[in-house]
């Protein structure tokens, strides 16, 4: 089976209202940053309600923090987003285990044989799992903000590489080479700008032998 390019990285919490789409939101600004095209980032969650929406204290939080409104509609993590993932992260360890499950199940219905681990917890790229905001004060959303921040920066480290990073960094763009028939069309126009035009003498300007007197 050929298997689809891979560019997203998925963050997964529960709902999708409150820490992935906080992490999503930073690390596409950072991504942004670095330069890298056609990487998306995008999120989802392991059960979200029915015409939820993003939580009023994330929205502020980001705000506060200087990032700009975003449009965010919570999603349910499915088969399609697991294929397309170049990587999985998840909030807490308890949330990995249930996505690895997943994405075996997915991968093997869609006729993979080898399957190589692409789902992580945010403790086993930076050594902590990312606590629930939700019920609490906005204190502790910018907590949560503070600790995803603080964790990109591993995070990039071990899931995007110098060679993977170089996938996604455009490459500069050459300008053409004249083809032969224009580099002749060019050496012709040289040469007959160069070469001299012969002057033709008029007839005015040509002198007349003088007659010889009869006493000479």
């Amino acid at each position: 089976m050929k298997r689809k390019k891979l560019k997203k990285i998925v963050f997964v919490c529960t709902g999708n209202t409150c820490r992935s789409p906080m992490a999503e939101a930073i690390l596409k600004k950072r991504v942004a940053r670095m330069g890298l095209v056609g990487l998306e980032v995008c999120s989802a969650g392991t059960s979200v309600k029915e015409n939820d929406r993003l939580n009023e204290k994330t929205a502020q939080t980001l705000k506060d923090k200087g990032f700009e409104e975003i449009v965010h509609t919570p999603k349910q993590v499915d088969g399609r987003l697991i294929e397309e993932s170049l990587a999985i992260v998840c909030m807490t360890d308890k949330q990995r285990d249930i996505l690895m499950d997943m994405r075996w199940q997915v991968l093997r219905e869609a006729g993979e044989e080898e399957i190589e681990n692409n789902v992580y917890s945010f403790s086993e790229l930076a050594g902590y799992e990312i606590l629930d905001p939700y019920g609490r004060d906005i204190d502790c959303y910018h907590y949560v903000f503070e600790l995803l921040s603080g964790g990109m920066t591993a995070l990039i480290e071990k899931l995007l590489p110098p060679a993977v990073q170089k996938k996604f960094i455009p490459k500069p763009k050459t300008p053409k080479q004249p083809t032969a028939k224009g580099k002749t069309a060019a050496k012709t126009t040289a040469k007959t700008a160069k070469k001299p035009v012969a002057k033709t003498a008029s007839k005015n300007s040509v002198k007349k032998p003088r007659k010889k007197s009869a006493n000479a």
